[in-house]
């Protein structure tokens, strides 16, 4: 078992116990948990990441939609994405409300927009590779990204939205 498998697992072990806790105590009503659990998948393809972009003087570097960042400069980058993935499913499971919903509301829309502009563009691979041993690509990728990575976060962008202006007036 590579070091990385090991950090994803311990990583996705504690995220997931906080937001299970977060969720059974909270009760924030069927759609809240299913948002989160789609930020919580999000924020499990960011968990190696930042530490192995940090740490392994190999690493290939870190794309997704029309980010794209080499070697160490993806710790920062990746490093945020984990975080707003993170606080997007914990504030969900937590019965957030008002201005906190704004996290999810536009982080899901910048990300639904990022891989939006990346299915358009000309020329685009379309290929989901998950480190060096994995890659789905061709119209299969380009049906995964459309569905999760751009209508899950644009769903999720409204939903939280909506909430924040119900809050909020």
């Amino acid at each position: 078992m590579t070091p990385w498998l090991r950090i994803a697992l311990v990583t996705n072990l504690i995220y997931w116990a906080v937001f299970l806790t977060l969720a059974v105590r909270r009760r924030p009503g069927a759609s809240a948990v299913v948002l989160g659990v789609m930020h919580m998948l999000l924020a499990a393809t960011f968990s190696v990441a930042p530490f192995r972009s940090f740490v392994d003087p190999g690493y290939p570097g870190f794309r997704m939609g029309m980010l794209h960042f080499e070697h160490r400069a993806a710790t920062l980058p990746t490093a945020l994405l984990l975080v707003w993935a993170l606080s997007s499913a914990l504030i969900l499971a937590s019965r957030g409300r008002g201005w906190k919903l704004w996290v999810p509301a536009v982080g899901d829309s910048l990300f639904a927009l990022n891989q939006t502009l990346d299915l358009l563009r000309s020329g685009s691979g379309n290929a989901i590779q998950f480190g060096e041993h994995l890659t789905i690509s061709g119209l299969q990728a380009m049906l995964i990204m459309a569905v999760l990575f751009v209508g899950g976060p644009a769903f999720s962008a409204w939903w939280s939205g909506r909430r924040a202006l119900q809050a909020t007036s």
